[in-house]
C-alpha cells in the first residue's frame, strides 16, 4: 500500500512538472511576443512625425565671474591653548592600503557563423564585446526613416547576450552612468565605425536597458538625448514633453546647435534617468602617477606625496558639469586615500579635533596655487580631488571639494557647501564649541572653513562675504 502511494506521489510529480513546464514555456511565449508588440509600435510611432525642437542651455553656476586675486592674511595666527580645551583629541586607525582585487582574466570570446568579436581599449582596460553579426547596418541619409529601419534591424537580433556583457563589464568595472555611456558609445563606434550609428546603437542598447533617452537628427547627424537626474551646464538640452533632455557626446559640454528633430513618444518602461553620480571606485585607474605637495603650519614644513590615476583624468576631463553634490559626495579612488589620507592622518593623530580641521585646511590653502576656470581652461570646469592634485591651479570650488574629502574621511564630520554669488567656501560641524564666523544649519552649529581664504583660521569668513546672502550646499 505504502509502495502504491509513493508510485502515486511520483507520477504526480511528474505531471506536474510537466504541466509547469508548459506553463512556463507559454509565459515565455507571451513576454516574446509582448516585447515584439512593443517594439512595432514603437517603431511604428518612429515613422510619424518628428518634431523640431530648439536647444537651450544653462551657461554657468555662477551668477558673476569669481575673484581673479583671493586675499591672504599674512602672518599665520596660532590658535591660543585655551580655545583647544574643550576640543576632543583625535584619534585615527591606521590607513592601511587597499588591496585592490584583479580583475578576472580575461576569456577571449571567438566568432562564429552568427557572432563577431569586437575588442578596444578603454581607458587602459581591453574590452572584448561579442555581437550578433546582424545588427550591422548601413545608413547614406540622416532621417527618420532610416532611424527607424535601425531600430526595425536592431530589435530582431540577440542583442540580449551583448546587453548582459556590457552590464557585467560596468559591474565589474564599478563604472558609473556617464562612463557606461561612454562604454556602450565605444562598443557602437567599434562595431560600426560611424559616429552616427554609434549614436544610434547607444540610444537602442540605453532604452534597452529602460533609461529615457531619445534619438535626434539635422541634417547629416544623429544626436542621443537623454534625461538626467540632475542638473548639467554648458550642456545643450531641449524641453520635451515637460522634460529636459540633455545632449550627449563623449566631450561632455556641447554650444548652442540650434535646432533638430526628435519625437515626443516614449518607449514602455523607458523612464529611467541617468545619474552621474559616482558612488564606488571606478576600476579605470591604471597609470599611476605622482606629485609632490608642500605646506607649513604653524611654522612647521610638511610633504606629501599624492597619487592619482591618469585614466581618471582622462575620464574626469570628459564628465560634463554637474550639481556640486555630484563632487562633494564622490567616491574617490583608492591611489588617493592610500597616499594623501594615509599622510595626512598621521600629522592630525593625536591633535584636538580644532588643530586637525585647521591643520588640512592649511594644506588645501597653502599646497596649491589659485587660479580662475577661465584663466587655465577658457571655462567653468568644476574638478574632482583628483584633478585638484593633477592641474598646476584650482580655484574656490576645487578648494571646496577636497577640502571636504579630506575632513569626511579622515574626521568624520559634518560638512557643508556655503556658496555665494561669486565664490564658494565651506563650514564644518564640530564636536564642541568653536569661536568665529559660523550659521546654524539642520539644529547643528557650522563653522565657516574657507580653503581659499590663504593662511585663515577655522571661523574666519572672507570680510567681503560676511554680509553677504548666500545658498548652502548640502550632500
Amino acid at each position: 500500500m505504502i509502495k502504491i502511494f509513493f508510485l502515486f506521489i511520483g507520477l504526480m510529480t511528474i505531471l506536474n512538472s510537466s504541466d509547469y513546464d508548459d506553463w512556463l514555456k507559454e509565459q515565455n511565449t507571451q513576454y516574446t511576443n509582448y516585447k515584439k508588440s512593443m517594439d512595432e509600435e514603437f517603431s511604428n510611432m518612429l515613422k510619424k512625425d518628428w518634431e523640431a525642437f530648439k536647444a537651450m542651455s544653462y551657461p554657468s553656476l555662477y551668477k558673476k565671474p569669481k575673484p581673479i586675486v583671493v586675499p591672504k592674511i599674512k602672518k599665520e595666527i596660532i590658535i591660543p591653548k585655551k580655545e583647544l580645551i574643550d576640543s576632543p583629541k583625535v584619534k585615527i586607525k591606521p590607513i592601511t592600503k587597499k588591496v585592490i582585487p584583479k580583475i578576472k582574466k580575461i576569456k577571449i570570446p571567438k566568432s562564429d557563423n552568427d557572432f563577431s568579436v569586437v575588442s578596444f581599449d578603454f581607458y587602459s582596460q581591453k574590452i572584448y564585446m561579442k555581437y550578433d553579426k546582424k545588427i550591422s547596418f548601413d545608413m547614406t541619409l540622416v532621417n527618420k526613416d532610416s532611424i527607424s529601419r535601425f531600430w526595425d534591424n536592431s530589435s530582431k537580433t540577440k542583442y540580449k547576450k551583448l546587453l548582459k556583457q556590457i552590464n557585467t563589464k560596468s559591474t565589474e568595472l564599478n563604472l558609473n552612468d556617464w562612463a557606461k555611456y561612454q562604454l556602450i558609445y565605444k562598443v557602437g563606434l567599434n562595431i560600426y565605425d560611424d559616429k552616427n550609428l554609434a549614436n544610434l546603437f547607444t540610444w537602442f542598447i540605453l532604452v534597452k536597458m529602460n533609461y529615457d533617452v531619445k534619438i535626434g537628427y539635422d541634417n547629416d547627424k544623429t544626436y542621443l538625448l537623454s534625461t538626467v537626474a540632475h542638473k548639467l551646464y554648458q550642456v545643450a538640452f531641449f524641453a520635451i514633453n515637460f522634460k529636459k533632455y540633455y545632449l550627449l557626446n563623449l566631450k561632455g559640454k556641447t554650444n548652442s546647435i540650434g535646432n533638430i528633430y526628435t519625437y515626443k513618444g516614449d518607449y514602455p518602461r523607458a523612464s529611467e534617468k541617468l545619474s552621474f553620480a559616482i558612488k564606488k571606485d571606478l576600476k579605470i585607474n591604471k597609470n599611476i602617477e605622482q606629485k609632490e605637495l608642500s605646506f607649513k603650519y604653524e611654522n612647521n614644513d610638511y610633504k606629501i606625496n599624492a597619487e592619482y590615476s591618469n585614466d581618471l583624468i582622462r575620464f574626469y576631463k570628459t564628465f560634463p558639469q554637474s550639481n556640486y553634490s555630484i563632487y562633494f559626495s564622490a567616491k574617490n579612488s583608492s591611489a588617493l586615500s592610500d597616499t594623501i589620507l594615509a599622510q595626512l592622518a598621521q600629522l592630525i593623530n593625536g591633535k584636538s579635533e580644532i588643530q586637525a580641521v585647521n591643520l588640512l585646511l592649511r594644506f588645501v590653502q597653502t599646497s596649491f596655487e589659485y587660479k580662475t576656470d577661465p584663466e587655465q581652461f577658457n571655462y567653468e570646469k568644476v574638478m574632482f580631488p583628483e584633478e585638484t592634485i593633477f592641474y598646476p591651479y584650482s580655484d574656490c570650488e576645487d578648494r571646496s571639494i577636497i577640502f571636504s574629502y579630506l575632513v569626511k574621511n579622515l574626521l568624520n564630520l559634518d560638512v557643508i557647501g556655503i556658496k555665494y554669488h561669486d565664490h564658494l567656501a565651506t563650514a564644518v560641524a564640530f564636536s564642541s564649541n568653536v569661536r568665529g564666523d559660523g550659521l546654524m544649519y539642520n539644529d547643528k552649529n557650522y563653522t565657516i572653513a574657507d580653503p581659499t581664504y590663504i593662511n585663515a583660521n577655522i571661523g574666519m569668513a572672507m570680510p567681503k562675504y560676511k554680509n553677504q546672502k548666500f545658498e548652502i550646499i548640502s550632500f
